[in-house]
């Protein structure tokens, strides 16, 4: 006699099978990418530089986030699992970054195609919304690690130079388009910096691949929960000021 799956099972089963699809979907690497011959890291594509010059308005970019809510839900806080990435207070550059980015086939996004593409957004919804989500603070859990590797993720942060790019708080940097990545969700950020350490993220930065190279996978996970657990860098920011 087969014995039923219990409910608490399945759902575990269920969110890691969409994971693994997230994963599959995100791992394929891009010709125009990093390690293809002429991959330049910042080197902006001409959609991105009109769509840095161009003054966006969160009131017309709330609206034009419909679009997007399917996957990154309405108020842009993603799922907790990972499979879709915390949006909201993300930098206006990196949000713009990454759309054109997926756009132009230097980084392979098959999720987010019919959601980035010409027909679905303009150049001026794009700069919209990216300046509603900077708008936009957290108000939902974040999902955390299974453990509690904070201390060790920390260490390893601090060791490799982590905050460089990334900042003291995981604030990341709106005039190098560095993520910020503090509140993230944890199974996000292991998938990327995973995608990272295998190469197969097509706008890797290559100063971070090499960073990430020799980490082991426990290294990666650890960073992950310590960067999951830090607060909104904008609440950390406002507690300094205090």
């Amino acid at each position: 006699m087969i014995k039923a799956i219990p409910f608490a099972l399945l759902l575990l089963l269920t969110s890691w099978q969409v994971t693994a699809m997230a994963d599959a979907a995100d791992s394929v690497k891009s010709p125009l990418g990093y390690g293809s011959k002429n991959y330049v890291w910042g080197k902006m594509t001409r959609e991105q530089a009109d769509i840095l010059r161009l003054t966006g308005d969160a009131k017309r970019g709330k609206e034009a986030f419909r679009g997007c809510r399917g996957c990154h839900k309405a108020d842009a806080a993603g799922i907790v699992d990972g499979t879709y990435p915390r949006l909201t207070g993300q930098h206006p550059s990196v949000v713009i970054k990454q759309v054109t980015e997926v756009r132009a086939g230097v980084r392979i996004n098959p999720k987010m195609d019919p959601f980035a593409a010409e027909h679905a957004v303009s150049k001026q919804e794009i700069a919209d919304i990216s300046v509603y989500l900077a708008t936009l603070e957290t108000t939902r859990e974040n999902g955390k690690g299974p453990d509690d590797l904070s201390a060790k993720g920390k260490a390893v942060y601090k060791k490799h130079h982590c905050a460089k790019c990334h900042g003291d708080n995981g604030e990341g940097e709106e005039a190098k388009a560095f993520p910020a990545v503090a509140a993230q969700h944890y199974g996000y950020l292991l998938r990327e910096m995973r995608h990272i350490k295998d190469g197969t993220r097509g706008n890797s930065h290559p100063e971070m691949v090499k960073v990430i190279k020799p980490l082991t996978y426990n290294d990666l996970e650890a960073v992950a929960d310590y960067l999951s657990r830090l607060p909104d860098y904008r609440l950390a920011t406002k507690g300094d000021k205090k």
